[in-house]
């Protein structure tokens, strides 16, 4: 049994014009059941010799606090802060640990979203990661063994809990690609403050959105440099179809809109727009909306113009036609 810690970083809900939060990104720490309470006797030991003094340890563990010195770090010397951000991903890098995520670059997400829902309707972008993430977990699990499974321990982020748990189950009966074979239970959600690997996903998810913050041309801060590059021996990229999860949105929609109301999607003011069905009415076929938006890599083309907030995960990863179309991958996702 492996134990799944999701966690999300940059979530600000259906608000995709935050400037100061301009990437989402979802990310899942993969641990055996085997090792989770060794990693969580070291990572307390951590907090034991590199935290802050005289709070007796028992508080949480916040990416954002040791980065920016608030919560029980405020007065903590930046050099202290880091020490223990660098000895908890090393711990992970120990355990050779799997960290799997996928980011949304909103502004291009809310772009395409009103090309191809029209006005309206919005999603949630921790709900179009969902079944990408646990996807390439579920395929992870695969690699490891044929009787290896696993289960998702999420933080308990109350604006998606009822979606992910209908999402998770709809996703084991679906056909194809999406199809969860692996991952077993409903998923549980719990308040991250009693779980310190759940804070150690915290604290890569972080990391991963800087990086990727990083590519779309903001800013790079030196406090952040380590943590980067401590997360990527943890990174498993995988691989995942993103027409495979419009389509299955599009028939979740269609499903609950058939009972009267929307599932995950909507207005700011809530209100239920059309079926995601208008993802076929969008202004130009996909294979005709073509970007060179980066170089093309060797052996594949380039990526469609409705799905300009994508940008691909790797030189060797392509996804699989759509209508006969071969692009690099597109899902907002990167890893």
């Amino acid at each position: 049994m492996h134990l799944i810690y999701i966690d999300e970083s940059g979530n600000t809900g259906r608000n995709l014009a935050d400037p100061a939060q301009p990437v989402f990104v979802l990310g899942a720490l993969v641990v055996p059941e085997t090792a989770w309470q060794s990693i969580e006797a070291d990572l307390e030991n951590a907090i034991v010799e590199h935290g802050p003094k005289g709070l007796g340890g028992d508080f949480e563990i916040h990416g954002g606090d040791i980065r920016q010195g608030t919560g029980p770090f405020k007065g903590v010397s930046v050099a202290d802060r880091l020490k223990l951000r660098d000895v908890w991903l090393e711990i992970a890098a120990h355990y050779n640990l799997h960290f799997i995520y996928r980011s949304i670059v909103k502004k291009r997400y809310e772009r395409w979203m009103a090309s191809a829902f029209g006005g309206g309707i919005s999603v949630n972008p921790h709900l179009t990661a969902f079944p990408l993430v646990v996807q390439v977990a579920n395929n992870l699990l695969r690699h490891l063994g044929p009787d290896v499974l696993g289960i998702t321990i999420s933080d308990d982020n109350r604006e998606v809990v009822g979606d992910i748990e209908r999402f998770q189950k709809l996703l084991r009966v679906t056909p194809g690609a999406l199809h969860l074979d692996r991952i077993i239970e409903k998923g549980f959600f719990i308040d991250s403050s009693k779980s310190r690997l759940l804070q150690l996903s915290d604290l890569c998810t972080l990391h991963a959105r800087k990086a990727e913050e990083r590519k779309i041309g903001l800013p790079a801060k030196t406090i952040d440099d380590q943590g980067i590059e401590l997360i990527q021996p943890l990174i498993h990229r995988g691989v995942e179809s993103f027409p495979d999860v419009i389509e299955w949105l599009k028939t979740v929609q269609k499903r609950k809109e058939r009972r009267g109301t929307p599932e995950g999607f909507g207005s700011p003011t809530g209100r239920p727009h059309s079926s995601l069905k208008n993802l076929s009415h969008t202004p130009a076929p996909i294979s005709s909306l073509i970007l060179h938006d980066t170089p093309a890599t060797q052996g594949s083309r380039t990526l469609p113009r409705g799905l300009r907030f994508l940008r691909p995960f790797h030189r060797s990863l392509h996804w699989l036609g759509l209508a006969g179309f071969r692009a690099a991958p597109a899902c907002a996702l990167r890893r």
